[in-house]
């Protein structure tokens, strides 16, 4: 192994840097095309991205001819004349719009001002209001009411009258309404930056009722964060304080729900338990819901271990409520095969007919229950799951769901838009091509009235191409393809996909290869995984958007082969895939799994030195590469964890429980990182930020405190005022340039065993 600096080590920092989220973002163009249907459904608009610029066009449904969506040029040239600047026709300064007046002109916001003119660019005039669409959820759907809070009490603001009223008057310190609970994951991080939380707030369909909560978090424990640089320069550390229920806690929040009249202001509280509210409520989860004619509200109740589940129904006017559906299962009950998926739960327009979700038959699947939830059909089965219920037409009484698994020689993990009759029948693929279908979410954007649907679909290995079906699945047209010469010009190159046995050696386990830009199969590399062994996610991306800009690519430009696996105790595959580290010590995907596909790795690919083994993770991803160092010394030499929760028992209660426990004293030890901290043989660097209110940096410092106490070498970073989102988890590319330095410099260092290049900062490329 080399020992001295790498005579190009600064250029290669220099190219990992360059494949940075943000610095390759512009070198792939129709990487993603979001579509906004008009609302009669005879045509939807999308951006179209070259070298050149862009341009907004319309695409006609019927025979898919697309031109563009209004004269750019003259819209250019009004926005030039009232901005006192250059405005061009292929760079307009805005990244929506909506069409109004019929559709004779277009409103858009540019800046904090809000605009509208004609398709030719005639008449442009400055409006008083926001463009229409564009609000949040404490608008009602026509915009004439908005919902406020003022100190805790709720206030109904009629924009057509211009008046304001509060509809109540007894909200207490912690005990408020619309309010999300403080154990979000954002509570300080939404108080240090004066964010807006509005209120929590669901609209009849008519306006005529508004549903929201009482949430009561009196009771919650506290937890603190220290800044010790407070960014207004004062010398005293500051202490933040949140409310979050921690797993064991007798004291959780509560939502009431509650439904207000909007014209009267008259009130109705639901008669039934609050719900377990400790990370979301509610309404921000999707477990709350009308009825499509608002005569009805829908909610979903689970006990606090999961293990069963009812479907509620309430009268809006006088708040009774009646159980529809209900459940049991000996481990944790999910109406949605994606943790964070809205439920898989119908019901028809007359409330006769409901479509349930369950894993009863160890596989996700749609089943027909009539009005008092006894079962009529199942609509779905066999060995391959349904993912997520995207629309049900009940003219043609056909249900339209994504589903994954069931394409023989297909990836498990692809994502198929399928449509099934509620009266019987088998299910029908609506889009046959062998990739990752649509994003989550939507999978794919259906036309208002469901005659057509929009369907973009990937792989990691094949860029983006969007498409326009009937939904019958008749191809329409071939709406766009993603431009990414510019990205394969500068020597990127694609991430291969593997296939690998489990550690029982039966089960298929899927992963992704990054190689180096100038991969030499003669040489020995190191090998680093990523890791994110869930249990509520897995880490291995299946579309092409996933992995531009991924830190994977980044770290194997350095020099390094990256992988990454998904293993047994991860989503997305059967019940008995999922539950099989449930409750178990040290829960982190099977960790034996992924020493299993390494060896596997290593047999069919010479070039990887398993001499030289790392792993880093954020987050969960964090505790299971800290877990992994402490399980396999002999394997992983060295790893980055940063943001690890390393103890479950100082997650939030619906996750902790949820995935580990509820364990009763001891058990929770067990799965702590702290519990064998003396097994640490490699190098590790622990990183935090002070100001996590995701993981609390408690998480961290108690393992160092185990780490200190076995007498064990390690390195910490503290990160001084950064949250959770600086590692550039999936989801969100923002990736702190410090951190990114200090990541590539540990591997380079103690894995590659080179000298990082001295006073390298990321953020010049940026």
């Amino acid at each position: 192994m080399s020992t001295g600096r790498h005579p190009d080590m600064r250029e290669r920092y220099r190219r990992a840097e360059a494949m940075l989220h943000r610095n390759v973002k512009s070198l792939v163009f129709n990487l993603e095309t979001p579509v906004r249907w008009l609302p009669d459904s005879t045509a939807f608009w999308y951006r179209s991205e070259s070298a050149s610029g862009r341009r907004f066009m319309l695409v006609d449904a019927e025979d898919g001819h697309q031109r563009e969506a209004f004269d750019h040029r003259m819209v250019a040239r009004a926005l030039s004349a009232v901005l006192g600047r250059e405005v061009e026709p292929r760079r307009l300064p805005f990244e929506t719009f909506e069409y109004v007046a019929d559709g004779s002109r277009i409103a858009f916001e540019v800046g904090d001002g809000s605009w509208e003119c004609g398709l030719d660019g005639s008449s442009l005039r400055e409006r008083a209001v926001r463009a229409p669409g564009i609000r949040s959820g404490n608008v009602s759907p026509s915009g004439r009411y908005e919902a406020r809070v003022d100190a805790g009490d709720l206030v109904l603001v009629d924009h057509v009258e211009g008046t304001s009223a509060f509809l109540t008057s007894d909200a207490e310190a912690a005990c408020g309404y619309g309010s999300s609970p403080e154990g979000r994951n954002s509570a300080v991080t939404d108080r240090l930056g004066n964010r807006n939380v509005v209120p929590r707030v669901l609209w009849s369909p008519d306006e005529r009722y508004l549903l929201t909560h009482r949430l009561d978090e009196r009771r919650v424990g506290t937890m603190h964060l220290w800044q010790g640089a407070p960014q207004d320069g004062s010398l005293r550390p500051r202490i933040h304080s949140y409310r979050q229920a921690l797993p064991g806690d007798s004291e959780l929040p509560l939502a009431h729900l509650i439904v207000f009249e909007t014209g009267t202001g008259r009130r109705a509280e639901l008669s039934w338990a609050p719900l377990e509210s400790s990370f979301l409520t509610p309404i921000e989860l999707g477990h709350a819901w009308w009825a499509s004619g608002g005569d009805a509200v829908f909610f979903l109740h689970w006990d606090r271990d999961r293990r069963s589940v009812r479907l509620v129904s309430a009268d809006p006017v006088t708040g009774a409520c009646a159980v529809l559906v209900e459940e049991e299962s000996e481990t944790p009950i999910d109406l949605n095969a994606l943790y964070y998926g809205c439920p898989n739960v119908w019901v028809s327009r007359d409330h006769q007919e409901i479509i349930w979700y369950s894993a009863r038959s160890g596989w996700g699947h749609l089943y027909l229950l009539d009005g008092q939830g006894r079962p009529s059909r199942q609509l779905t089965g066999g060995e391959w799951l349904v993912t997520d219920l995207v629309r049900v037409d009940e003219e043609t009484r056909t249900a339209f769901f994504m589903g994954a698994g069931r394409e023989a020689s297909r990836d498990p993990y692809y994502h198929h838009l399928y449509a099934v009759g509620l009266d019987g029948g088998a299910s029908l693929l609506l889009t046959p091509e062998d990739a990752e279908h649509g994003e989550w979410p939507p999978w794919v954007d259906f036309s208002p009235d469901g005659r057509y649907f929009v369907d973009r679909f990937s792989r990691i290995d094949q860029p983006p191409r969007t498409v326009l079906r009937k939904s019958s699945g008749e191809l329409v047209v071939r709406v766009a393809e993603a431009d990414v010469s510019p990205l394969l010009a500068t020597g990127w190159r694609y991430p291969e996909r593997f296939t690998a046995k489990a550690s029982d050696g039966e089960s298929d386990l899927h992963g992704m290869i990054v190689l180096p830009h100038d991969f030499d199969p003669a040489k020995k590399y190191p090998v680093v995984e990523s890791i994110y062994a869930g249990p509520q996610a897995t880490r291995t991306p299946r579309g092409f958007t996933d992995v531009v800009g991924e830190s994977t690519r980044c770290l194997a430009d350095l020099g390094f082969v990256v992988f990454t696996v998904d293993g047994r105790g991860t989503p997305g595959r059967s019940r008995a895939f999922l539950d099989d580290q449930h409750g178990k010590d040290g829960p982190a995907g099977n960790l034996a799994d992924h020493v299993a596909v390494l060896a596997q790795l290593a047999e069919a690919r010479p070039y990887l030195d398993l001499d030289r083994v790392g792993i880093y993770g954020h987050s969960a991803g964090a505790y299971a590469a800290v877990r992994a160092m402490l399980g396999y010394p002999d394997l992983y030499r060295m790893g980055v964890a940063s943001s690890g929760n390393h103890d479950l028992a100082l997650t939030n209660v619906t996750w902790g429980e949820r995935w580990v426990g509820p364990f009763q004293g001891p058990g929770w030890d067990a799965q702590a990182n702290r519990t064998p901290a003396r097994n640490l043989r490699g190098r590790l660097l622990l990183v935090t930020g002070d100001m996590d209110d995701n993981v609390n940096p408690a998480a961290t410092l108690q393992l160092v405190d185990a780490l200190v106490e076995a007498n064990r070498d390690f390195d910490l970073l503290v990160l001084p005022n950064r949250n959770h989102d600086y590692a550039a988890t999936w989801g969100t590319w923002y990736e702190d340039p410090y951190f990114t330095r200090r990541r590539w410099d540990y591997f380079v260092e103690h894995l590659m065993g080179e000298q990082p290049p001295s006073v390298y900062q990321v953020g010049a490329l940026g």
